[in-house]
């Protein structure tokens, strides 16, 4: 099922740590159990793009917050 190094143990507790949803786990745990590689590395990329999303988002936010600490030093408020 695993090709490399990890146990199944070891991918579940790296797949929670990055944040996968129990049903991100058990999706793609079934799919390396049915040799579905592929199906499985596509829910792995899916999480990853939520996460660089979110990222996104989060930096978005930073930037208008820059912004208006910026505005407030200067005292154009």
């Amino acid at each position: 099922m695993l090709s490399g190094y990890q146990t199944e143990e070891e991918l579940i507790q790296n797949m929670v740590d990055a944040g996968c949803r129990e049903e991100t786990v058990a999706g793609v745990l079934a799919c390396l159990k049915q040799g579905q590689k592929k199906k499985g590395l596509l829910l792995l990329q899916s999480q990853r793009e939520a996460l660089l999303d979110g990222i996104h988002a989060d930096q978005s936010c930073i930037d208008y917050l820059d912004d208006v600490l910026g505005w407030i030093r200067k005292g154009d408020t």
